[in-house]
């Protein structure tokens, strides 16, 4: 699948909280935010393409040991992107 049907979500999130979704790596398509806290420290959070039974993951990690997944349904979806935002930020300080 693609991210055709999760973009309008992804971006409407992306704007409210003022990120940039990066949205290839590698010459793959991904959907990606890179987080800096202003004590230098990073996290990163990205989200999987629809899964054929239209499920979502979100994964959050600090780039060391912390991660979290979120599996969400397309409605669940902006719930799940803003507390795995809410964890980065935390993670951040």
């Amino acid at each position: 699948m693609n991210y055709e049907s999760i973009d309008p979500i992804i971006n409407a999130w992306a704007t409210k909280n003022t990120l940039h979704i990066y949205t290839t790596s590698r010459d793959e398509e991904v959907r990606s935010v890179s987080l800096v806290g202003s004590n230098g420290r990073k996290c990163q959070l990205w989200i999987d393409a629809p899964d054929q039974s239209g499920n979502v993951q979100v994964h959050v990690w600090d780039y060391k040991k912390r991660r979290e997944d979120c599996k969400a349904t397309v409605d669940d979806l902006p719930r799940c992107l803003e507390r795995a935002y809410a964890t980065a930020m935390k993670w951040l300080g």
